[in-house]
């Protein structure tokens, strides 16, 4: 079972709908066993998977560091292909211990952020001690991102600089689509958003090829 946490120190930067996009991704088209364990204290996946019980994949809570690591342990015993984490915006203050056993359990470190200076510099702690604890990969995925602006074609060599980590080679635009994914009945690529259903399934193809071999 590979493990893909969806992460970061800011609120309001689209960790849960990454994290529904992501899942229904790998469970619609790629045909995966998926879990996704919402560890947010808002708790926007499970309120997802209530209001659409069809969901392809299970929307576990899990509350502290001790739920979460004997809920993955029993999950990676039970035939699953993909965990997905939607953490919880914290800060190294609140709770740097949940921050850690996301990392060590996460094969893959998904930070998402907006490319702004702002946002970025909210980061810098936080991936510092992603990047000690996982024995993982870590990347950032840009998201809300507007390719036509200059300030957020800027943001991107700059955010990997600051931070010392790559970006995925795929962004996500700012797009309704991914705000109405957890409150409809289908999936991104059934929502007549050609744009998109292009950017999820890149995602999805990317993410694999990271997990499975090629970097």
């Amino acid at each position: 079972m590979k493990v893909i946490s969806s992460v970061g120190a800011k609120g309001g930067s689209g960790k849960s709908s990454v994290s529904l996009v992501l899942a229904w991704e790998l469970a619609q088209t790629h045909k995966a066993k998926v879990v996704l364990f919402d560890a947010d204290v808002q708790g926007t996946c499970v309120s997802a998977k209530a209001l659409n019980p069809e969901m392809p994949f299970e929307v576990i809570s899990v509350i502290n560091k001790t739920d979460l690591w004997e809920k993955g342990k029993q999950y990676a015993k039970n035939g699953y292909d993909y965990l997905i984490v939607d953490g919880n915006p914290r800060s190294l203050h609140e709770d740097p211990a949940m921050i850690e056993v996301i990392a060590k359990l996460s094969d893959l470190n998904l930070i998402i952020s907006r490319p702004s200076p702002r946002d970025l510099k909210a980061q810098i702690k936080y991936v510092d001690l992603v990047k000690k604890a996982t024995a993982g990969q870590t990347r950032i995925l840009w998201n809300f991102f507007q390719k036509n602006t200059a300030a957020h074609k800027e943001g991107v060599p700059e955010g990997e600089e600051l931070l010392g980590i790559p970006s995925l080679n795929t962004k996500m635009g700012l797009r309704v689509a991914y705000q109405d994914i957890g409150y409809t009945e289908g999936y991104v690529g059934g929502l007549n958003n050609a744009e998109a259903t292009k950017e999820i399934k890149a995602l999805g193809k990317e993410i694999k090829g990271l997990l499975h071999g090629k970097k």
